[in-house]
Parts: C-alpha cells; structure tokens; sequence
C-alpha cells in the first residue's frame, strides 16, 4: 500500500533508503545533509538497523568500506567538503569493488564554501578525486519522488556492478518539503547474493584477500582491465535522461537537478509562445547519456546547458555533441536561489532563437 509524505528531500532521501533496506548508515554532521543522518538515527533503529556517527569524513568512508567488506550495503550522507575527504576511500572501494549508497549535498566551493547550495562538486563526482582509473556512478534526482524513485534502481546498480553509486542533489533541493509518496517497504539488498566474494570468515570456503593493487605487472594489468570492461558494460546499459520536445527543437536546454526541474515550465511557456523549444535532463552524471544527444535533429540551431556552478557539465555536453551544433553555457554560483532564475533561463534561450 502506497504512502504519501512531506518531507524534506533530505528526509525522503532517508526513508527510502530504509524502506528500500539499508541498514547501516555512517555519517558525520554537516549542512545541508545533516537531516539525514537525524532522521535516520531516530528510524532505523525501528528496523534494527543503526546510524553511526563518526568522529569525521575520513572515518564515514572507512567505516562504509569496512562494512562493504563484511556483504552489506551501507549508505554515508555529507556535502562537498565531507565528500572531499572521502575520496580516498571511495577510490578504494572501487579498486575492491565495494558497494555502497552515497548522498552528496552539493554546495558551493571552492574549498568549504558557503552553505548555499549549487552543483559544483560535478567533476568530482564524476572524474573522482582518488588516483587512478576508476569510476563511480552518478545519478541526479530533481525532486524527492525521483529521490523515491531512483533509490531501488542505485541499490540494484550497486550490488549488480559492486560499485560505490552516487546521488548528487544540490543542497537547495535537498533542503525542499515536498509531498512524495512511497511504496511498501521492500529489502532490495535480499535480492543479492554477496557471499561469493564478501570476507566473512573462511569456515565454509578457501581464503579470500581484497587486492587493490598488485603483486606483478600482469595482475595489476588484469585488474585494470577487469574494471575497464566493468565500465564499458554500465556506459552501454545504463545511462539515463529525461527529454521533451526535442524532435523539432531549435534551442535544446540541458541541466540537472534543480534546474532540469524548472526546464519544464520553461519549455511549456515557449511552446504556448509557438516557440520550439525543448530539453535534455541528464538522470545518471555517469555514465553521462550521450545517446540522447547522437540523434537530435537538425533542427536544433544551439544548445544551452544552465548550472549552478562555472561550468563543469558543459564539458561533458560538448563532447557528445562533439561539434556538431554549438554549445553556450549559463550558469553562476552564489547570490540568488536558485543560482539562475527562470526569466534569466528564458532571457538567453530568446536571445538563441533570434540568433545572437
């Protein structure tokens, strides 16, 4: 039976991932993601799970890989600045191929920044901030349903490819009340088999060793290559968007979270202009879609990415388009929430379709 709520994204964020069943969290007090390591030190509890907070970003991201070892899927919640620190931990768990639930309440940098929210921890995100060739996978909910929604599918991702998944959401969405509606609770986490390969004694089985390096040229070769093939797998089945009105479109629209959420009303108001106009939400960061962008039709004159940062997914947009129609970028950091306003959005976009 279906159950509607207002919450906080950061909330929601939350109960989904208890509904979904995790039930280790891991955690260190910072804005904005700090509701949810509140929320669920009161709620798991109920479950027989357990919030741990601990003593700082270092030892989140430690703990979640320790407990990855052990077979279980964990879950840390922090924002830029706490996602700095994790970095070498996160490469870790990729080189070992552990799984784990992350949640970054982006904000503004550089260094800590302020507490306003914007998106400018992209290239973090997806480049990653540990050595080596590594990936993580990045997925972008613009709203607390799409949180909802897309927990199940990162959980799934997660234990399917033993990789760390990362949900990035600015931290002006995270910090919305919205009403959002949840299915019954269900333990994705059970569909999975870890016993094959988590260390956890070796009663029933040979000895078991995690590797992230190697002891010869052709092993660490083997398990680079390894995690290659990995990656090429996910970028062939699991990039995600949102379109709409892209088939005729002059001017395309590109952003993510929050303002992939206000392209909608953007879009509407110039099509009842007779205006064609459309967008591209991108949904997974990495691998970044750029199916969506091999067939736009050449109608589309320019394209227009908007973020609440320098430009940082701009980059990625010019290397699907790859030169075929040009890019132009809006976007700021700071002032005004959201970063770029919808008559701002609307201003540029015009300025496109009259060809300046």
């Amino acid at each position: 039976m279906k159950e509607t709520l207002f919450l906080k994204n950061t909330e929601a964020f939350a109960e989904s991932m208890i509904r979904c069943g995790i039930r280790g969290h891991f955690a260190y007090p910072i804005t904005p993601a700090t509701d949810v390591m509140k929320y669920t030190a009161r709620k798991l509890p109920e479950v027989g799970g357990r919030m741990v907070q601990m003593e700082s970003e270092l030892a989140v991201s430690n703990a979640l890989a320790g407990y990855a070892c052990a077979g279980k899927l964990g879950a840390t919640s922090t924002s830029g600045p706490g996602m700095t620190l994790m970095q070498e931990a996160i490469g870790f768990m990729a080189a070992g191929e552990l799984p784990c639930i992350m949640l970054d309440a982006m904000r503004v940098g550089p260094g800590d920044g302020d507490i306003i929210g914007a998106q400018s921890t992209y290239y973090q995100a997806t480049r990653g901030g540990a050595h080596g060739d590594y990936r993580v996978i990045v997925l972008a909910p613009s709203c607390g349903q799409e949180i909802v929604e897309l927990m199940p599918v990162g959980i799934k991702l997660s234990l399917t490819y033993r990789n760390p998944v990362l949900f990035v959401v600015d931290g002006v969405t995270c910090q919305m009340t919205e009403t959002t509606t949840f299915d019954d609770p269900y333990d994705y986490t059970a569909d999975f088999d870890t016993s094959d390969w988590s260390y956890t004694g070796a009663d029933d089985h040979s000895k078991r060793f995690l590797l992230t390096g190697s002891y010869t040229h052709e092993q660490g070769y083997e398990m680079n290559e390894r995690m290659r093939r990995k990656y090429e797998e996910i970028t062939e089945k699991e990039q995600r968007w949102e379109q709409v009105e892209v088939d005729d479109a002059e001017v395309l629209v590109v952003a993510f979270g929050i303002h992939g959420r206000m392209c909608k009303d953007l879009v509407a108001n110039f099509r009842n202009e007779g205006k064609r106009v459309g967008f591209i939400r991108p949904i997974s960061l990495w691998p970044f879609p750029n199916k969506a962008f091999e067939n736009i039709p050449s109608s589309v004159k320019s394209i227009l990415v908007v973020e609440m940062n320098h430009g940082q997914m701009v980059d990625d947009v010019r290397l699907a388009v790859n030169g075929r129609v040009p890019v132009h970028f809006l976007g700021k950091t700071g002032g005004d929430i959201p970063m770029c306003t919808l008559a701002e959005m609307s201003c540029e976009v015009s300025k496109l379709l009259e060809g300046e």
